[in-house]
Order: C-alpha cells, then structure tokens, then sequence
C-alpha cells in the first residue's frame, strides 16, 4: 500500500530505500534513502531549499528567540549599524549555534540533512482518486454479487473478505487501506490490556464475543428496521440550515463531538467531509485534513459496539458518536470511524505486529477542539477567553466572521452558578449567528442538548418578533436560543474558532456579504518570484502555501518564516498556523503526550537588512497544543517575519508543518531555518498590519509570567463530565487531607 504524508516518516530497512508512514498506515517507497522522490516535502531540483541552495547557506535570517537577542535602538538611530549589545561568547546563528563559519550539528545529525521544503497540495489528485476508487469497488461489489460471493451486495473493507482491487494511489496519495471490522483495529496497538486500559465499561466491544475474546462488529444500517431507511445525510429537508445534534459515544470523544457539532450547523461544509458514498453497497470516502495533506479515507459502515450501559436506556448501540437521528442518519458515525482509520496503523491486517500503533482507542481519553476543527476542516483554528475581550468588540468579532469561521463555545460555570443560569456544560454549544435587531446585538447559540436549555436569557431580553423572524428559521425546539450580546459575554467563557480558509462559501442564509472575493481561478499562481513557493488558490479564495520539515526542530535551528505583501496587494488577510506532529496516532500505550508549547510571533519589518519594529503585530497563544495561529491584517504593503519560540533550549519538536493564507495575490511566503540576528527599533511611522484575531490575546494580570508558557487542565479542558459530579469518598477525602498537611 502506497501514498506519502508531509511528516510521518520512519526509516526502512537498509537497502530498501526511504519509507514515509501517512496516517492510517499509509506507506511509500523512496529510491533515494536519505529524499523521498516526488514527495509532498520534495527539494525542488538539486537544491536543499526552495531558495535554491542548502538551508544553512541560504537564510539571511534568524533567530530563534527574538525576545533574547533583539535589540532594541534608541530613536533617532533607525537605519544606522547597532551596537553589538551581547557578549563576544554569544552565538550570532540563534541558540546553541556557534555561527555562519562554524559546525552546524544537532546531536550529531547535521542541519542540512533536514530542512523546510514546500509542499505541493493533493487536493485535485484526491479527488480524482476518489472517483476512481468509488467506481472500481462499485463494480467490483456487483460481479461479486451477480457470482454469490457477496450476498448482501455491501463492501468491507478486509482483504481477507474482499479481494484486494489493487488501488495502491499514487507517489502523494494514499491507496486503500485495510481497516478489517477485527477488535485489532480498535484498540491501541492491536490489543486490550484490561491494567492499563482507560476504557469505561461501555466503551469495550463486547458484542457477541468469541472463544478468542474478539468482539463482532455490526454494520450501521442493521440498527434500522430496514437499510434502505438508511441514509448518509437527512435528504427530507433539502433547505434546512442545519443537521441537528450529535449525541457523543460510549468513548471520551467530546472535543470530536464538539467539533462535528459545530460542522453539522453548516450543511454544505457537513457534506464536505466525503468525497462520495453509496449507503446501499456501503462505501464511503471520507475526506480528513492532516498535516499539511488531505487524507482520502474509505470506508465500510462495520462499527464496534459496546456493552450495554447500567440504566439500559441505549440498549446495544455502537460505541461511536450518533446522530439525533440514528439509525436513519450515519455520518457523524462515520466521520469518527474516518478519525479514528487516521489514526491507526497496522503492520498487518490480521495480526499484532510490533509496527502497529494508535487505533480507534487512540482518539480518546480527551483531546483539544482546536485539532479536530482543523483535521475535519483543513481550517486554522484556535482558542480564547470573552474575559479578555470588550462586549462591544466581541459582538462585531462574531458578526464580522460568522460566514467563514466556526465558534464553539463552553459555558463559564462559575458565572452561571452564581446567577443560577442553567446552562448545560455537559453537551456542545456552538455560536450559529449574531445580528443587529431594532438597533440591539443578539447572538444565535445552539445547544445539543435534549430539550430547551437556554438558561432563561431569551425569556427577557430577547424580542418576540426575533425569536419568531422567518429570517432565522431555527427553533428553541432545535435546540437554538438568542442571548444579548451582554449576556453571552457572562456566561460563555472558552471560545474555540475555525477559520474556514479550506471550505468555500459554506455560510447559511441571513449572513452578511462575504468578506473575501469568490475565486477568478482555482489555480491562480500567487508568487512572482522565482525563488519563493507558489501559493494556489482554491474554493474558498485564499492562497495556500504548505512547508514541511520531516526532521527535529529546536532552538538550535529554531525556524522562521517570511510573508512579502506587494502595496499594491494590500489590504490582505493573513492567516497562519505552526503545527506539530499528531502524537495519537504514534501511541503504543493508552497514556497521552501533550505536544511542546510553541510561541509564534509576527514583526514588521522597518529600513534596512535586519531591523524590525520593537512594536509586535501579533502572538500565538502559548499552550500545550498541536497548533499555534495567528492572524493579522496587512494595511500597507511590506515584509513580516513570524518567529517560533520553544520554553527552554532542550525541547526538541519531531517534525513539524507551517501553513500560511492570504486572502490577495502576488504574495510571497518563504520558510527556513533561523541563523543570524535581528535587531528591534522604534517604529518610525504607523503600523502597516494589525492584528487579526483574539487568539493569543490574554490580558496581562490573567498570566503567571510572560516568559513561561499557560498550563492547560487536561482533566477538565472538555465538556463537563458526570464522574466531576461524584461526591468524594472518605478514602479521597482521606488522601486529599495528607497531601494539604504534607504541604503545610
């Protein structure tokens, strides 16, 4: 089986050349052992970079941490040679470097051996793959049929069941992968330890076991009374503006659930997430987004399914996440089978190998909506807090964006106590609309749960003729409410926001005109100069570039990045994201590894060869997470460098991928590794970007320092769990009182 992702790479064996791992054990065979040929991180020709030579001789910049080694000029002295403010024994190529003349090493693998490569997008290849895929098994279901091999004329997706139809890809694209119905492919490396596992009871498939402990997994549409009941999407109501709720299943899932919940209030990006399907052969080809490339997932409609809870209430139901509408309506089940595929690999289809990692457990035990938003979107996402931010400016921020960007919420449960608003923390909210109505802002928010949960805030500030506007056609009964902007600035508290820059015009109608201008050409070129990377325009209208480093990145070859808007370009959007690799699908154990906390910041740069404005543009956020953005609004045309920081000089990040938006052409965006200083002077005139999010923006007296990253509570960073509301034992109460007198 053969494909390419942009960072997944493990060594073959020697002889065989270079192997690339995609997620869902996607593999690829490279002649040259130490470049992959014809790769998504490829070096173009010869050269190293895209610069056109190696990256150490290339870069005329760097600096891996801006905050040490800028300096700051006095007025006055823009333009003219700054004093040399470090002592002779610093380093002038970033940290841990002994400069441009001397050894470049990196624990003993030199710099050049791995550097920032531009990767080309697999967006069109997918889709024509995913066509051929879908006709050939198509055919092949039916001649199996017409031959009695199959009797109920459905697929799945087991070599040892179905014949391998020899649909191996190409160089950049994943073939299709075997996810045999087996309890191999559901637990982390293919095997349940009953010690280590974190599963609840109901979470264990245990439906009609055999004498080897092996589960049977059932197809989603023997729920229904009839399976031509059955369907991918609710096609009853082809106007509607949203597709209901998503219950979450038996598996802590719920940042997933959150995030499909958010995708389901837009049908059109709902649709999005396959390429194709035919429910009565029972294919599906799923469409996921990770690391820089589109992942082509197919798909049977086999799931696992669990115990039966202690109430009996669900009876055996699969373990995955459903729709409201279950049995009748399967994609949000199949959109975590896809999530879950993608992050499993196997050595084997049916045996335990030591290459086998990840699985369907993988993807639960909690996680960030941040990263699921962006893996079923391609978007860039991020998160932040109402407390940091104005009611006035928080209201325009929704209003402004609705139309390409998702927000889900989570309700300030401190607030609500206080004032005894029933929120219901233990199921998604997400923001559907804000508008003005008879001169007042008011916010749309849906809720999953059952029934009407709105707290009571649109019993008294909200206007009849709103609630009823044929407008707004969503309904209290479907789980939508308003709240004044006041209000929700209260009693909503995290704020997780996707920008759609991947999707197309997904909005629903009564949004506001589109802010960014429809495509003249999908493959408009948005570079001109031959040494930087061509930035493609898609459906959605912005123009994408992808770099990839497959190697080890730290503060000895910290990276940088360089965004050249032409005035004429101006006003651009730009929207950026630094992604690391996705751990999950490395896991050999049920014990998650949050990744390193990245800091990315942009700096506009003023006269002369390093110097750039003390006066920063914009930040990331400094969390624990896969994903660092930032977004910022090009005024005036001219350069911008985006540095990364790492918390100390030891971290070390395994791979890693840079994406960069702009909503105008003739940009240029380039990627390398930091190796000399820059120098911060006072501005002499006005900014020419702004920033272009509330994402990285935390009010300073809500942090412990500015010079270490925020922790996350990864126990309670979810939705609201029922085992939070259990009352202490003694046995805890007892360990609690020991460890405050240990304390003490």
């Amino acid at each position: 089986l053969f494909g390419s992702c942009l960072i997944c790479s493990v060594t073959a064996p020697q002889g065989a050349g270079r192997v690339a791992i995609a997620p869902g054990g996607v593999a690829m065979a490279c002649a040259d052992p130490l470049r992959p040929q014809a790769s998504a991180f490829a070096p173009q020709g010869d050269h190293g970079s895209i610069y056109g030579g190696s990256p150490l001789k290339t870069s005329m910049f760097g600096g891996p941490d801006l905050e040490r080694q800028m300096r700051t000029l006095p007025p006055g002295e823009v333009g003219q040679p700054p004093p040399m403010i470090a002592p002779p024994s610093a380093s002038f190529g970033g940290q841990g470097q002994q400069g441009q003349q001397g050894h470049h090493h990196h624990h003993g693998v030199e710099l050049h051996d791995r550097g920032w490569f531009h990767a080309e997008s697999n967006r069109d290849e997918q889709e024509m793959l995913a066509a051929l895929h879908m006709e050939t098994i198509q055919r092949a279901v039916d001649e199996r049929h017409m031959k009695g091999l199959c009797p109920d004329a459905r697929w799945v997706n087991d070599p040892d069941a179905f014949p391998d139809l020899g649909l191996r890809g190409s160089m950049t694209s994943n073939g299709v992968i075997p996810f045999p119905p087996h309890d191999q492919q559901y637990y982390v490396r293919g095997s349940f330890d009953p010690l280590t596992s974190r599963l609840r009871e109901t979470a264990v498939p245990s439906h009609v076991v055999d004498e080897f402990g092996q589960s049977a997994w059932v197809r989603l549409v023997d729920f229904a009374d009839h399976a031509d009941a059955c369907h991918l999407f609710d096609e009853s109501s082809p106007h509607a503006t949203h597709f209901g709720r998503i219950r979450q299943g038996a598996l802590d899932t719920g940042y997933l659930t959150e995030a499909m919940q958010a995708v389901a209030l837009r049908p059109k990006l709902a649709r999005r997430l396959f390429y194709c399907w035919d429910v009565r052969r029972s294919v599906y080809i799923a469409r996921i987004y990770k690391h820089g490339t589109w992942m082509r997932v197919e798909l049977d409609d086999f799931v696992p399914v669990g115990a039966t809870s202690r109430d009996a209430a669900d009876g055996n139901v699969p373990i995955c996440c459903r729709s409201e509408y279950f049995p009748y309506v399967l994609w949000p089940s199949l959109v975590e089978k896809a999530y879950a595929k993608v992050h499993t690999i196997r050595g084997s289809s049916n045996a335990v190998t030591e290459e086998d990692t990840g699985g369907w457990e993988a993807i639960s035990g909690g996680g960030r909506v941040e990263q699921a938003l962006a893996d079923l979107t391609g978007g860039v996402a991020g998160r932040w807090h109402t407390c940091d931010v104005s009611v006035d400016r928080l209201f325009l921020y929704f209003y402004e964006l609705q139309r390409d960007t998702l927000f889900v919420c989570r309700p300030h449960e401190t607030n609500c106590e206080r004032h005894g608003v029933r929120l219901n923390p233990y199921y998604a909210h997400v923001v559907n609309r804000a508008c003005v109505f008879e001169g007042k802002p008011y916010i749309q928010v849906f809720s999953a749960a059952s029934g009407v949960y709105d707290g009571g805030l649109q019993d008294i500030t909200v206007p009849f003729s709103l609630l009823h506007s044929e407008e707004y056609p969503e309904t209290s009964a479907e789980g939508f409410f308003w709240v004044t902007a006041t209000d929700f600035h209260e009693y909503f508290d995290t704020i997780f926001e996707c920008r759609l820059v991947n999707c197309g015009d997904v909005s629903i109608p009564g949004m506001p005109p589109p802010r960014i201008p429809p495509p003249i050409s999908p493959r408009t070129s948005a570079a001109t100069s031959p040494r930087a990377a061509v930035g493609k325009r898609h459906q959605a209208g912005w123009f994408e570039w992808v770099f990839a480093n497959p190697g080890e990145v730290s503060a000895d070859n910290a990276p940088e990045f360089t965004v050249m808007v032409p005035e004429h370009s101006a006003p651009c959007d730009v929207i950026v994201s630094v992604e690391q690799l996705d751990s999950r699908m490395l896991m050999r154990s049920c014990i998650h590894t949050n990744p390193v906390p990245v800091l990315v910041k942009v700096y506009e740069h003023i006269e002369g060869r390093r110097y750039y404005s003390s006066e920063l543009v914009c930040k990331s956020n400094w969390l624990p997470v896969r994903d660092s953005m930032v977004a910022f609004t090009v005024l005036k045309g001219g350069e911008f460098k985006l540095v990364v920081e790492f918390p100390d000089l030891y971290v070390k990040v395994d791979r890693m991928i840079f994406r960069c938006y702009t909503s105008r052409p003739q940009c240029m965006v380039t990627a390398a590794a930091a190796l000399a200083k820059h120098y911060l002077v006072d501005p002499t005139g006005p900014p020419k970007a702004q920033r272009a999010t509330l994402v990285g923006s935390v009010r300073p007296d809500r942090l412990d320092t500015v010079y270490a990253p925020q922790a996350l509570d990864d126990e309670h960073d979810c939705l609201r769990k029922p085992e939070f509301d259990i009352a202490p034992g003694w046995k805890d109460l007892q360990n609690e009182f020991q460890q405050d007198c240990s304390i003490m």
